[in-house]
């Protein structure tokens, strides 16, 4: 029975992952995530119902299009493969027996899978377009604030905790409108960065976070140290870019490595 419960978890988090993809590439491109249906970006057909099968359809099909033949990305595979273990860990650390499920376990539980799938959005774009989508930041943070609300009112946390929320989210609000209006300025990216950390901040325990960094700092360094091997020039090149914050993508290593902390600590993630 537990087999069967945890692997309907694991192809739920799939389908996050899935939706996730879907927003990676259209997001940036001001196309609908909603309405319209899912099309092979090269050759634009109509996907169908067995093209759409997270994890299995890429599989089964060979990483190819069904209809043009053109190989289909990895990043699907990978991401729908991530967000489907990411449901299965967020799952068994709220849930430790089938007997413990409740209302309120289910209900951290889908919101914790909201808030992963605004970080694998957020790490997808980056990667992809060198962009911080702020938007999704504030949407998580509405999420966020919805959530919080209420657990005050089941009588799980205290006022206090929405103070500090309401901080949080007023911080976050104020650098999303600074970065907007000074687009040009010259630490834009970093304060975007820092906006992702406030978010995070929101609903992980300091030891997620404090992973999150050490993940973060190392994916950094290997990413240094194998691009400077790439292109073949020396670390003082490298540092003395201009724009190495545009090379890398900062944001996609802080929120992978957050996802990833949050599976290596296994313990109630929300901070309240």
């Amino acid at each position: 029975m537990e087999i069967i419960l945890y692997l309907i978890i694991f192809i739920m988090g799939t389908v996050f992952g899935s939706f996730s993809t879907l927003a990676i590439y259209r997001i940036p491109q001001k196309k609908n995530i909603t309405n319209e249906r899912s099309f092979c970006p090269n050759c634009k057909h109509k996907l169908g119902f067995f093209d759409l099968i997270p994890v299995w359809s890429y599989i089964l099909l060979g990483g190819k299009c069904r209809y043009c033949g053109k190989k289909i990305s990895k990043s699907y595979f990978l991401i729908e493969t991530l967000m489907g273990f990411t449901s299965l860990g967020i799952f068994i650390s709220l849930v430790p027996t089938i007997t413990s499920i409740t209302v309120e376990s289910l209900t951290e539980y889908l919101y914790l899978m909201i808030f992963a799938t605004t970080l694998v959005i957020i790490a997808g774009i980056d990667r992809n377009n060198k962009q911080i989508n702020k938007p999704i930041i504030l949407v998580g943070s509405l999420v966020g604030f919805v959530h919080i609300i209420y657990l005050y009112i089941i009588n799980q946390i205290s006022v206090i905790s929405i103070y500090k929320y309401v901080i949080y989210f007023a911080i976050v609000c104020i650098l999303a409108i600074f970065t907007n209006r000074n687009k040009l300025f010259k630490y834009k990216y970093l304060l975007e960065i820092l906006m992702i950390c406030i978010y995070m901040n929101m609903f992980i325990v300091y030891e997620v976070f404090l992973i999150t960094a050490v993940l973060t700092m190392i994916s950094l360094t290997a990413s240094v140290i194998i691009r400077k091997r790439n292109i073949k020039i020396d670390q003082s090149d490298i540092l003395a870019e201009k724009d190495i914050k545009l090379d890398i993508p900062i944001a996609f290593y802080l929120c992978i490595s957050n996802i990833i902390a949050m599976l290596i600590q296994g313990i109630p993630i929300i901070n309240l």
